[in-house]
């Protein structure tokens, strides 16, 4: 018994020293707890006082904000002690509310989330357009969320600038190519029909391809005192500029044969430089005076087999038989010239049953193309007109058409495109 007693006796220290150090080990993981929520806290201060938007540090479960830093304050307006212990849901509009508890159930879900369809509620009532990225963390040991919340007022209102500069662009595009459309009316109703064409020739085409809705280049046919004039001219320019002095010229070509009864190429092409120099020279002396046309011009007695040509810059081919003639015509411009103005050259050709015609303005030799990218040249282009020239006239205009379309791809087209096709 005593011993029994003795041993119980001793064992009473053992017990107190194990519970001793039990305490110990709970207190040292209380305050090493303790330190790491300070050492928290303290990171939360620097990052709170750190960042340039209004930040919040919330309890996850009910919105209690833990801590703000002096941007939230002075972005709401309020008093920075006064913030902490509100919720988050108080800075938020009332029809928001739930909204916002989803979003903040959904940033814990994922780890993170941002949004911008939930404004803050400042102090004097005004809502304040906010972008918000939450973040999860914990918080003296309890679920919480960092809410970074950046004014982005300035930014909505620049984006309502921009949208309206915008939409004032959209509608000033549109009355424009509404006037480009109505325009591009007025100059296809000034330009004979291409189908006109072929009352006069019954085997012949016109491949027109305008680069822009309207057109720099025109052609132009009419038949009088027996002989039938058709010109392929391209004007300075291309688009609006270009179809404006397109319309003097299709004046000046009406003027010239119809109104004066002129038929001999040379003839017109000083007739419509004269109109040109004329018409522009209205203008500030101070512009160029370089503006005006280059022009392939035929005049045909069809009963007579003789045909007539004058070119300004602009050429003329004749395929005969399986070969091409080439006719280049005079380096003189429709238009202003310097110094004394020169007389147009007029080139008399002897023309047979079968022979073609062609009349075309630079726009398909100058357009790039192909496997390497390069200009067709005129090389290209008489290649084509001699490889198809043994198919009647529509499948002709058919192949070219679509030789051209592969040749630019998907390259823009760089000019106006006319070629005329005559087979007398």
């Amino acid at each position: 018994m005593e011993l029994n007693m003795g041993l119980a006796l001793g064992a009473v220290p053992l017990a107190l020293l194990g519970a001793s150090a039990a305490l110990a080990h709970a207190y040292n993981r209380l305050r090493e707890r303790y330190e790491q929520n300070e050492r928290d806290r303290d990171s939360y201060l620097q990052v709170l006082e750190g960042s340039n938007d209004a930040l919040f540090v919330i309890n996850f479960v009910n919105g209690r904000i833990y801590q703000a830093n002096a941007q939230a304050a002075q972005m709401l307006g309020y008093q920075r002690e006064h913030l902490v212990g509100l919720t988050i849901f108080e800075l938020h509009p009332r029809e928001f509310l739930h909204r916002s508890a989803m979003r903040i159930a959904d940033a814990w879900e994922a780890k993170g989330s941002i949004y911008s369809d939930i404004p803050l509620v400042a102090a004097n009532g005004d809502l304040i357009a906010v972008e918000c990225s939450a973040r999860v963390t914990s918080y003296r040991g309890a679920p919480a969320i960092i809410l970074f919340a950046r004014d982005i007022r300035e930014r909505i209102a620049l984006e309502h600038r921009v949208q309206e500069q915008q939409e004032l662009v959209l509608h000033q595009n549109r009355s424009m190519l509404e006037s480009i459309r109505y325009a591009q009316r007025i100059q296809r109703a000034v330009l004979p029909e291409p189908e006109q064409l072929q009352e006069l020739f019954a085997e012949s085409f016109i491949l027109f391809r305008p680069r822009d809705i309207v057109s720099g280049d025109l052609y132009w046919f009419a038949e009088r005192n027996g002989r039938v004039v058709v010109a392929a001219a391209d004007c300075t320019g291309h688009g609006v500029p270009g179809a404006l002095l397109s319309l003097i010229g299709v004046s000046l070509f009406q003027e010239a044969v119809q109104e004066k009864g002129l038929t001999r190429p040379s003839a017109i092409l000083e007739c419509l430089r004269d109109g040109i120099v004329s018409a522009l020279n209205k203008q500030d002396s101070d512009t160029d005076q370089r503006d005006g046309m280059n022009v392939s011009l035929i005049s045909l007695d069809r009963a007579a087999g003789k045909l007539e040509y004058s070119g300004a810059f602009g050429p003329l081919y004749l395929i005969r038989q399986g070969d091409l003639l080439e006719y280049k015509g005079d380096r003189i411009p429709v238009g202003y010239e310097d110094g004394m103005q020169r007389p147009f050259t007029a080139t008399h050709i002897e023309v047979e049953p079968g022979d073609r015609i062609y009349l075309f303005t630079d726009g398909l030799q100058d357009q790039f193309g192909g496997p390497l990218g390069k200009k067709l040249k005129s090389s290209g282009l008489k290649q084509w007109l001699l490889e198809t020239s043994s198919l009647a006239m529509d499948d002709q205009h058919q192949a070219l058409s679509d030789r051209f379309r592969m040749w630019k791809g998907g390259q823009e087209q760089v000019d106006d495109v006319l070629l005329i096709g005559i087979e007398v």
